[in-house]
């Protein structure tokens, strides 16, 4: 059977090639297409900007090659553009089965069913429902195409279209053994992707320990029974390091994204271990960048510190990214962060430069409850620390979360009115003391506020000029397409700017992984 399936983005570096590297590739969507793929059904990916001609696309494919299904994946801020396209594909032919997942269906799922966009939403994990549903389609009557009022699938609520009643099958257990999911194929996206060998992220596992407030991982643990935290296996990692040479053999540098490194210290230095013996049969060893969550357990014991950047260097890990979030430890509190405090993280920071480990933070403004006192603690810390980089985002209330009913309790927002545009870029809540106004300067000038006297001029004249860019989409994107295309330009970012990746779209920070993941 034939089936599409959409990934949307606001931001991109043209309409061909929306992605600028291959670390924005989702790993949600492209675990679905994969195991579709691997089902025997014929798949055909498309990635939507805003400005993407969608008949040209998506209206040709559905003349020309009649697809019985579309799949689609959204966190929040993407729910516009797909339900934009499912409605585009409907009015070609309201035959072809739409089905939505991703976070945003599995934490908004009546709202999201009510709407009438999707004839049925995934609530949970999808690979195995998606397949079900493909091959449920697949067998259906030639001559009578039209779309089935319900089929028990676990993970899957199926609306019907005639009377609107809603068929809500239960969520199946978390997939325990995920080694036995493919390799996500990554060539369906090359020809979206302006460097498809430049930096790749590779899942290391699924789920979090840590009931973070602003992330979806404490709500997305409740949906099913079972394991909520995974890992795959050294083994199984490094098998796809392998198969991402061997697709793209000029990969010398790769992300592991997972939002429970560290959590877990034997689990951890396994991964670190096999990394470092793989390197050493390369000639070019591939250079790691990590997301960790570090304890106390890390950031106070010098013992544990050392052993941490031992293996990391054995490893060739040169990037450890960290979520701060706030430098306000009262903050952090409240927003169930790791605990550590700010004295053992500039400690820490300071201790990996030392093995030539770069430390990066990642910052959240306007946060509910945030004051002026606690901007500027961050500010202090931050300064002190002299991170590698800061990835500085503006709060945005994802529904589901714990925090976006917070914000919404303290009347700080109306859903209805939330703006799905300028992600992470935009303030949306007015704080007292802390406007959206002073929010949103305070995010342009947060790189000169820490890095003044530390960087060159021109390196926080960039940062800030980028930082301005990010709150105009269209804007921003022009900028992308011009620095991915100019070699000029692309030098000059690099020495005194950043490269968007998908170290700065942590996974952990959106309804996803990146979410992502979301990051997802």
């Amino acid at each position: 059977m034939k089936i599409g399936c959409v990934y949307t983005v606001e931001t991109y570096n043209s309409i061909e090639q929306p992605l600028s590297a291959a670390t924005e590739i989702p790993f949600g969507l492209s675990i679905i297409a994969t195991v579709l793929k691997e089902a025997g059904h014929e798949v055909e990916l498309f990635v939507i900007t805003p400005d993407t001609p969608i008949d040209d696309y998506v209206g040709d494919y559905l003349r020309r090659e009649g697809p019985q299904l579309f799949c689609f994946s959204a966190v929040s801020t993407q729910y516009w553009q797909v339900k934009k396209v499912a409605a585009h594909v409907k009015s070609i032919d309201a035959n072809v089965f739409c089905v939505l997942g991703g976070h945003h269906s599995s934490l908004n799922s009546q709202e999201v069913i009510d709407e009438g966009f999707f004839d049925a939403i995934c609530v949970g994990e999808g690979e195995r429902a998606v397949t079900d549903l493909a091959d449920a389609l697949a067998r259906r009557d030639p001559d009578d195409l039209a779309i089935p009022p319900a089929l028990d699938i676990a993970n899957l609520w199926f609306r019907n279209a005639a009377d609107g009643a809603v068929h809500k099958n239960p969520t199946a257990p978390f997939r325990e053994d995920i080694d036995a999911l493919p390799y996500i194929d990554r060539e369906l996206w090359d020809k979206f992707t302006a460097r498809p060998d430049d930096y790749p992220a590779v899942l290391l596992g699924r789920g979090c320990p840590f009931k973070c407030t602003y992330c979806s991982n404490h709500a997305m643990e409740k949906l099913s029974g079972g394991h909520y935290v995974r890992f795959r296996s050294p083994e199984n990692i490094v098998g796809e390091l392998q198969y991402i040479r061997r697709i793209h053999p000029g990969v010398d540098r790769v992300y592991l994204e997972v939002e429970t490194f560290g959590a877990n210290r034997k689990a951890s230095y396994a991964v670190f271990d096999a990394l470092a013996a793989y390197n050493a049969g390369l000639e070019r060893p591939i250079r790691f960048g990590v997301n960790m969550a570090l304890t106390s357990n890390y950031m106070m014991n010098p013992e544990r510190r050392v052993e941490l950047f031992e293996k990391a260097k054995a490893a060739n890990i040169l990037t450890i990214n960290i979520g701060l979030e706030s430098g306000s430890e009262r903050l952090r509190k409240l927003m169930h962060r790791p605990k550590y405090s700010n004295d053992e993280l500039i400690e820490f920071s300071r201790d990996a430069g030392e093995y030539g480990i770069r430390i990066v933070f990642f910052v959240l403004l306007g946060l509910p409850g945030e004051t002026l006192e606690d901007y500027f603690e961050t500010i202090r810390v931050a300064r002190a620390a002299q991170p590698h980089l800061c990835y500085v985002s503006i709060f945005f209330p994802y529904l589901g979360t714990d925090l976006a009913a917070t914000a919404i309790e303290m009347g700080l927002i109306d859903r209805s009115t939330l703006s799905p545009r300028g992600e992470r870029s935009i303030a949306q809540l007015d704080l007292p003391g802390f406007s959206k106004r002073r929010i949103r300067f305070e995010y342009v000038i947060f790189a000169w506020r820490v890095y003044r006297g530390h960087w060159s001029k021109m390196k926080v004249a960039a940062h800030v000029a980028y930082a301005f860019l990010k709150a105009f989409p269209r804007f921003y994107s022009a900028y992308l397409y011009v620095r991915n295309n100019m070699d000029f330009v692309m030098r000059i970012a690099n020495r005194y700017g950043r490269v968007e990746s998908r170290e700065m779209r942590k996974v952990a920070t959106t309804v996803g992984t990146r979410e992502d993941v979301i990051r997802e």
